[in-house]
């Protein structure tokens, strides 16, 4: 454990950023609908990748290439994460993974938790998916995502097999704290079991998130639910979890693996003493090993 990390961590405990807030339904929608509405799209500028969008894309759909692409035979579908449309939040993320592995990364602004059904979200990131496999073979595609960005990149897999898509499956899969919503209550109790720990989620504010989902259409618990995944014939899938409360999906993501004939494909590593999102993050000596890793497991596909 480092001392900048322990510290870090210490306090993130005492201010506690974030938790408890979801607790009025009505104002957490009101923020939703808020900050959707203000979702303002314009083209950003790095001296590190060039920028081009992907025609004939239902929404905003970003190619980043680093200045030297090393590697023009393969590409990341970088998944960011949160419930709202805060594309730009991980933006500068995606462009360091583009300039540290070589690779071109997709970044696709997808529809929001908060304004469309998980399974549309889906469909909408393998249509993309479906226009990076013209440019690039499937086991040269990594889906990266964080948070929320992390279990879409695991659902797609799901959904490929639920659905009986004919599409190939990805290379690689990475997920930086991958979500997921537990669909009885003893598979909650695996997340109770980090909620102390975790300075900034707790299990009052991930109930409230399923709230907040659109109500006018149903969502099967298959694509919301970690532990029914169908993931027959998943790529290699590394999950990083800090000491948080998402890090109890961990087991329901084992039994689905397990369940589906390919337990062998599923790595997951939970770091002690480390927040959401650490992995992605590279800050701390932690946090550092973990993103080199992910940088290496992408260059070596």
């Amino acid at each position: 454990m480092s001392l900048s990390g322990d510290l870090a961590m210490r306090i993130l405990r005492a201010v506690q950023p974030g938790k408890g807030s979801y607790s009025d339904l009505e104002k957490c929608r009101a923020k939703a609908k808020k900050e959707n509405e203000g979702f303002v799209f314009s083209c950003p500028k790095d001296r590190r990748v060039t920028y081009k969008l992907v025609k004939h894309a239902p929404k905003p759909c970003l190619i980043m290439r680093p200045r030297s692409c090393r590697h023009t035979d393969k590409a990341v579908l970088y998944i960011y994460g949160g419930i709202t449309n805060n594309w730009n939040t991980q933006k500068n993320m995606a462009a360091r993974y583009a300039v540290d592995t070589g690779t071109e990364v997709w970044y696709p602004v997808y529809p929001s938790f908060t304004e469309a059904p998980v399974t549309e979200i889906l469909g909408y990131l393998l249509r993309i998916y479906r226009t990076m496999l013209k440019r690039y073979p499937a086991d040269h595609i990594v889906f990266c995502g964080v948070s929320m960005g992390g279990f879409y990149g695991l659902q797609m897999v799901n959904f490929i097999n639920h659905e009986k898509l004919a599409l190939p499956m990805p290379g690689l899969v990475i997920a930086h704290s991958a979500g997921g919503f537990p669909d009885n209550d003893e598979d909650w109790r695996y997340l109770r079991r980090y909620e102390r720990s975790d300075p900034m989620f707790s299990e009052a504010d991930l109930r409230m998130t399923l709230r907040l989902m659109p109500c006018d259409r149903e969502v099967p618990w298959w694509a919301l639910s970690p532990a029914m995944g169908d993931l027959r014939n998943a790529p290699p899938c590394y999950l990083y979890y800090g000491e948080e409360m998402l890090a109890g999906n961990a087991v329901l993501y084992q039994r689905a693996f397990q369940r589906s004939g390919t337990a062998d494909k599923l790595h997951i590593h939970i770091e002690p003493n480390m927040m959401h999102g650490y992995s992605c993050m590279p800050v701390f000596p932690e946090s550092k090993r973990a993103y080199r890793e992910t940088v290496s497991l992408i260059e070596s596909l």
